[in-house]
């Protein structure tokens, strides 16, 4: 009996614990009926397994967490199921009056480090006073000034307002436009402005400051913007904070009084920290402030959140490297899962993995997009951990690199990455960095494309620095296979210094400015391999014999693809790709006819795409037996209204499920395979698809897969 008591004591029962906007610390009790009103009451209660689920509403708290789950049994903090949950790091103002003309003001108290400040009007970012106006409301044209002249110390400038700019700020892009930097305003005179000074021997700064010219138009010695003066607070969407009178002013689009609750400002910088361990978020929304899971922290998981605005702000004015450690998801626990996150807009990164804190994290299936409207050496993705995988994010619209993955055996695959390099240059929708090691990583099934780095980082006739897969000084130990990389403004693979032991196998580039180039730069290049690619531009880069083994590629303005527009990179029949290409020893890939074909697609293999919605290429993941596509048939093709899909015998595919996506990767109809099916052939109705091609995905309970096409008339 006594030990029935014990153990009956010792038993714990996981618990849901409910907080809702209008819940009660003090009389409440976690239930759903009496929920708590705080996140920290309702963590002050919970042991591992509990789950926390929030009701629908917004929340001015910091969701902060400092308990471990376990390995089976995780702290969960989740939507409650069909209400909508933000938690935001921002206060609304009230009480706006008129200060002169089109500016309003409020009295608030910013207490967020100065930095960090930001001001939102309607959900939408404002900038902070500057000259010259943000006149086209973008904030990838950054609307800057030309400098005349300068140093380590001072600028010079035309048309400079005459206001006495002591205190205010400089934001400066080189002509080479590789980064940016700011600093504070010590003294105006006339045209010329003195700051807190970089060291232009010392990189960054050494490419990137006024007395470096280049041949730009407009933009020999770089351009500039000041900002953080109320004396030039005299455009829409502009604010600036008196911290002394604790005062906001604020000019509205409109030009008329704020309704109050439209504006809010940044209360603080983060507004979610894990510091435990088996911890997951789940299903929630952030606004205006990081998620930061702290170092030590391990094993936690960021599942379909949502992080909006997650990190604004200005650069650090002593900064000495181009590159700093904000980001709207950080993340410095090892062995942490971030998966079907939507990360959009942040001055610095998207989600940031560091090498000195974090190693064996997986980052998949996420939307991340607007980052790194600074312009400085900063990624939607950014990490130098070890171990990580990187699969079928989504990312757009990039003010640097598309991606940037730094670390040791790391698989960066199904990614779908575009639209980078829209404030600097001399950069990559891919791009890393190397030194003295082998990096044992692989770049493989990706869509790098459309960059076009800025009209101002380059002389007229002289190609715009945007390349696709740029591996730069010192990359080593790479191998990049069935990527398509295409409409970007330089080369196609760009890798530059001392590279070693790169291979380039079966990629597509066309649309490249160049197929392949390299700076060497007196460096040793040995032990490269370029086999069975395909480019419609040349060429690929060879600076002597031993550089780069180059064997069985082709160079054809005449593109051998089925339907480009819609990203079909499949070979047509009888192109000049089709087995054209060489078996590479030690790399295992299938080919349909008497050799393999050049390229990413082998012509009647998988119709693999990337990003969010990927689907993955079975022919070369050797996930499935190699007789199993030949054996599959559909009839009729094209179809009308019904498609019949006979089903390989003895297989295990009479259990499972079939998928039809669109060749862009959109999933539009999905049935289960019964397991009691005694019929070989299945139908599908398709009558409700648009004309056009489709592609017909079928798994089986052994997630063996076999992909095929079909035409739907």
């Amino acid at each position: 009996m006594l030990f029935l008591l014990l153990l009956t004591t010792t038993v714990s029962i996981a618990k849901d614990v409910y907080v809702a906007t209008d819940g009660n610390d003090t009389t409440g009790n976690g239930s759903i009926n009496k929920p708590y009103k705080t996140f920290g009451k309702a963590v002050s209660t919970m042991s591992a397994g509990d789950v926390c689920i929030i009701r629908g509403g917004r929340y001015e708290q910091p969701l902060n967490i400092n308990k471990n789950g376990t390995k089976n049994n995780f702290l969960t903090f989740k939507a409650a199921p069909g209400e909508k949950v933000e938690i935001s790091a921002t206060t609304k103002i009230n009480g706006w009056q008129i200060h002169r003309g089109n500016i309003y003001k409020a009295t608030v108290d910013m207490k967020i480090g100065e930095r960090y400040r930001a001001v939102y009007h309607n959900g939408k970012y404002m900038d902070l006073a500057r000259w010259p106006n943000n006149t086209d409301n973008n904030r990838w044209t950054i609307n800057c000034t030309p400098v005349t002249g300068g140093n380590g110390n001072h600028f010079t400038v035309n048309n400079m307002p005459k206001i006495n700019w002591t205190g205010g700020l400089v934001y400066y892009l080189g002509a080479h436009s590789g980064a940016s930097w700011t600093r504070r305003i010590t003294s105006s005179t006339g045209n010329r402005i003195n700051h807190n000074g970089v060291n232009i021997n010392n990189w960054p700064f050494n490419p990137h400051n006024p007395t470096v010219k280049r041949n730009y138009p407009r933009n020999e010695r770089g351009q500039l913007y000041l900002f953080n003066k109320l004396e030039v607070l005299d455009y829409a969407n502009e604010w600036f904070y008196d911290a002394s009178t604790k005062t906001l002013y604020l000019q509205p689009a409109n030009g008329t009084k704020p309704n109050n609750g439209t504006v809010e400002f940044a209360r603080s910088k983060y507004i979610s920290e894990i510091k435990g361990d088996y911890v997951r978020l789940q299903g929630l929304s952030f606004f205006g402030g990081s998620v930061k899971i702290h170092n030590n922290a391990n094993n936690n998981q960021i599942i379909n959140c949502k992080i909006i605005h997650g990190s604004e702000g200005y650069d650090d004015l002593t900064n000495k490297s181009a590159q700093i450690s904000e980001a709207s998801l950080e993340v410095l626990g090892d062995n942490t899962l971030v998966k079907g996150c939507t990360i959009n807009h942040s001055s610095a990164n998207g989600i940031l993995v560091p090498g000195w804190a974090a190693t064996n994290c997986t980052i998949e299936g996420n939307m991340v997009s607007n980052t790194d409207y600074l312009g400085i050496h900063a990624s939607p993705i950014r990490t130098s951990a070890n171990n990580m995988k990187v699969l079928k994010n989504t990312i757009f619209n990039a003010g640097r690199d598309g991606m940037y993955v730094n670390g040791n055996n790391c698989t960066i695959a199904y990614n779908d990455v575009s639209a980078s390099q829209r404030i600097n240059s001399d950069s990559g929708v891919f791009y890393t960095v190397g030194n003295a090691n082998l990096k044992n990583s692989e770049i493989h099934h990706n869509w790098f494309h459309d960059a076009t780095a800025p009209a101002y980082s380059h002389s007229k006739g002289k190609p715009a620095k945007a390349a696709g897969i740029y591996l730069d000084n010192n990359s080593k130990g790479y191998t990049v296979h069935h990527n398509v990389v295409w409409n970007v403004s330089w080369s196609g693979y760009q890798v530059n210094w001392n590279n070693t032991h790169l291979n380039f196998y079966h990629n597509t580039i066309w649309n490249a400015e160049r197929a392949m180039g390299s700076w060497v730069n007196g460096y040793v290049q040995e032990k490269n391999k370029v086999y069975n690619n395909f480019a419609n531009t040349e060429g690929w880069f060879s600076e002597t014999a031993k550089d780069f083994d180059i064997r069985s590629n082709l160079i054809s303005a005449k593109l051998p693809f089925e339907d480009k527009a819609n990203k079909n990179f499949m070979p047509t029949p009888g192109s000049a790709v089709v087995d054209k290409g060489i078996i590479i020893a030690g790399f295992k890939k299938r080919f349909k006819g008497k050799a393999p074909d050049l390229g990413a697609y082998e012509l009647n293999g998988t119709y693999w795409t990337a990003g969010i919605n990927a689907i993955e290429d079975t022919e070369n993941t050797l996930s499935t037996p190699e007789n199993l596509v030949a054996k599959l048939q559909i009839f009729p093709n094209p179809v009308s209204d019904h498609l019949n899909i006979e089903l390989p015998e003895n297989t295990g595919f009479r259990k499972g499920k079939i998928q039809i996506y669109s060749l862009l990767g959109h999933l539009v109809k999905e049935s289960i395979i019964q397991e009691n099916n005694d019929n070989q052939t299945l139908t599908v109705s398709v009558a409700d698809l648009t004309t056009g091609a489709y592609i017909v995905n079928i798994t089986n309970q052994n997630e063996a897969s076999i992909t095929t096409k079909f035409l739907k008339k």
